[in-house]
């Protein structure tokens, strides 16, 4: 399988593990850089912006930000929709182990080609439904690492802005670490989308 595939194939399947250790969070300017004033505009027209984390690590966080055409809470609750993962993001399955409070379990298997196999990760997720937010990272599983924050910002009645800030290592055996950032500045606007997807909107 050639590296384009690969990263293709990754990015079709594993779409919505990451939202499921100190995650860089999507609000953190000092961490991305502010959105420009034509990165807002490009986002206002229905693109999503990717940004990447300014630092010196070779694997990075980045930052997707987009508009979705739905009340923010309504976005909110898709985001959140943990036992529709599968249906939302294409997920060969999610199970809530346990909740308290609004700090969460959730393990979820992604459903990966030949000859990578499956590969599952449980995600310890924080919730700030005050804010529209929550965070998560990984706390096992064969997924090696995978940690981010999710922000919805109300726009209007019907709109909303998206801020997802991520990093992951699924764990595949001798994937360069630039495939791995490739995939993620892939991975994190598919999400988006997805979710755009699975409301009816553009």
């Amino acid at each position: 399988m050639t590296s384009k595939l690969l990263a293709t194939s990754l990015t079709a399947t594993i779409a919505g593990t990451l939202l499921v250790a100190s995650p860089v969070r999507a609000d953190d300017d000092d961490a991305f850089g502010a959105l420009s004033e034509k990165e807002q505009a490009r986002i206002d027209r229905g693109e999503i912006v990717v940004q990447v984390e300014k630092t010196t690590n070779a694997l990075k966080h980045f930052r997707a930000v987009g508009q979705i055409k739905a009340p923010a809470s309504k976005v909110y609750a898709a985001f959140t929709d943990y036992a529709r993962y599968p249906e939302i993001f294409k997920l060969k399955e999610t199970q809530i182990l346990s909740r308290k409070g609004n700090v969460l379990n959730v393990r979820a298997v992604l459903g990966l080609p030949w000859p990578i196999g499956d590969r599952w990760v449980t995600n310890a997720t924080t919730l700030s439904p005050e804010t529209l937010s929550f965070s998560y990272r990984r706390v096992e599983g064969t997924v090696l690492e995978y940690e981010g924050t999710i922000e919805v910002v109300p726009k209007g009645p019907k709109l909303s802005q998206v801020y997802y800030a991520a990093k992951g290592d699924p764990g595949i055996p001798l994937l360069p670490t630039w495939l791995l950032n490739r995939f993620q500045e892939s991975l994190l606007p598919d999400s988006i989308q997805r979710v755009r997807d699975f409301l009816g909107t553009n």
